[in-house]
């Protein structure tokens, strides 16, 4: 569930970048389908992760 204060927020920022106003129920349906996309394709990296990335990427600047 959305909170009030967040659902307000998001309604603000989708005037700004949309140009339009939306219902409470656009808000809140949007909102989620977002906060469902970003579920689905957010994972944190890992620590070894960025050390390997980091060991290569020097690596490569001393070649």
């Amino acid at each position: 569930m959305i909170s009030d204060a967040a659902l307000k927020e998001f309604k603000e920022i989708w005037a700004e970048e949309i140009g339009s106003e939306i219902s409470d129920e656009q808000a809140m349906e949007e909102a989620t389908q977002l906060l469902t996309l970003f579920d689905a394709i957010y994972r944190p990296i890992k620590k070894e992760w960025v050390k390997h990335y980091d060991d290569d990427k020097s690596k490569q600047a001393t070649i």
